[in-house]
């Protein structure tokens, strides 16, 4: 029975570092799944099935926008600084010395953007990674972990106290879309980096009673984390609502803006 022995990238430790700063938060965390079929069957329908995952960022844009309180950020006065726009940090796998990783990419004022811009702003990101501001500033990764491992922490878990900072690097809210199931259903908790993080997992095929008929419908599952410092319990069952209803109902699925590529 062979054995490989091999180094670890370097930039795993910054996972490690974010885990260990993410357990400051208290997190609660919700698990939910919402009939999709409607909105999938419309974009199969107009041949942009790709565009689903850039749907459900931009249903999380306007639910927020909806309720900007959710994605408060409490700032070292111990005053909520509760910003009106809503950025989405969205995880950009890139290639770091040969390795596979996945930096963060914020979407600016999410909200009012059509779904395709959304999706084409992702696109061209993940073709070329230098796009995006944040990606470009993985050089200053090596500086950074030059530090002890308790500094990095600790400025880690200190960002979610500087609300412009926290805006500027990693955007207001987090979303992540997990590919670990495949096709099929499941669930996914990820680290309390931000005031509200979503994690858009599986989607599950079941058949329903819908009208009276029995039928299969597809449900997306989704898990919702919100840091209990700051959002209380029926704000986020409100911000829960919103979601579920844009996205059951499909609205903002056939915005045409496009996004355009920074000189």
């Amino acid at each position: 029975m062979g054995v490989q022995v091999r180094a670890v990238p370097w930039v795993r430790q910054l996972v490690v570092d974010t885990g260990r700063a993410a357990r400051r938060r208290h997190a609660i965390h919700g698990l939910f799944e919402v009939d999709v079929t409607s909105a999938r069957d419309a974009l199969r329908r107009n041949g942009e099935p790709h565009l689903f995952t850039a749907f459900v960022i931009h249903c999380v844009a306007a639910a927020v926008a909806a309720d900007p309180t959710v994605q408060a950020y409490r700032n070292l006065r111990g005053r909520e600084v509760v910003f009106d726009e809503v950025d989405i940090g969205v995880p950009v796998e890139v290639e770091v010395d040969g390795h596979p990783f996945a930096f963060t990419h914020v979407l600016r004022d999410a909200a009012p953007r059509g779904v395709e811009e959304l999706y084409d702003e992702i696109h061209a990101v993940k073709t070329d990674p230098r796009l995006s501001p944040t990606v470009r500033k993985a050089p200053w990764v090596h500086a950074y972990l030059l530090l002890p491992g308790f500094v990095r922490v600790a400025l880690l878990g200190a960002l979610h106290r500087l609300p412009h900072r926290q805006r500027a690097l990693a955007g207001t809210v987090g979303v992540t879309a997990v590919g670990m199931f495949g096709a099929g259903a499941g669930w996914g908790v990820g680290f309390q980096l931000h005031t509200l993080s979503i994690v858009i997992g599986g989607i599950a095929r079941r058949p329903v009673f819908f009208q009276g008929v029995l039928v299969e419908r597809e449900f997306l599952q989704l898990t919702v984390s919100v840091d209990h410092d700051i959002v209380d319990g029926a704000p986020a069952a409100r911000f829960v609502g919103r979601l579920r209803e844009l996205l059951t109902t499909g609205d903002g699925i056939h915005a045409t803006v496009r996004w355009t590529k920074p000189a």
